[in-house]
């Protein structure tokens, strides 16, 4: 089964993590930038930008930790077919490229829900601590 409601193109929100004992995180900062689109055969792709990521070390000797970092202190992006689950109201990214280690050949759940028309939240829980990724979008126009 299909969820119309999602193709299309989405614009990120927010995007937070919320801790189980709530408290709340910014991993991309307070203004993240994003973009996740669903077309009619299947396929997905999703982008997340920290517009103003962590500022870049003076001392040289950390140059190298930072240029490693940096990439997902600013920037992730994932695509591949999807699937969706109606009962469980969930959406099932199966990953095929990622630039995120280790994603590639898995599949991430995210557990939807419409507000209207034009707005889109996609959860999902982190770890066993009761931490929970909350992304907010709306519909492109």
């Amino acid at each position: 089964p299909s969820e119309p409601r999602l193709i299309g193109t989405w614009y990120l929100v927010s995007y937070e993590l919320q801790n189980g004992d709530g408290g709340t995180l910014h991993p991309l900062g307070r203004h993240p930038q994003g973009q996740i689109m669903y077309d009619k055969a299947g396929n997905m792709s999703c982008h997340l930008l920290n517009p103003d990521p962590p500022a870049r070390p003076t001392d040289a000797s950390n140059g190298a930790a930072y240029e490693a970092r940096i990439s997902y202190d600013r920037y992730s992006s994932y695509y591949g077919p999807y699937e969706v689950d109606l009962a469980t109201r969930t959406v099932h990214h199966h990953v095929v490229g990622s630039l995120m280690p280790g994603w590639a050949g898995t599949t991430v759940i995210r557990n939807y829900v419409f507000d209207g028309d034009d707005a889109l939240t996609l959860s999902a829980a982190i770890g066993a601590g009761g931490q929970q990724a909350v992304l907010k979008w709306r519909r492109a126009k």
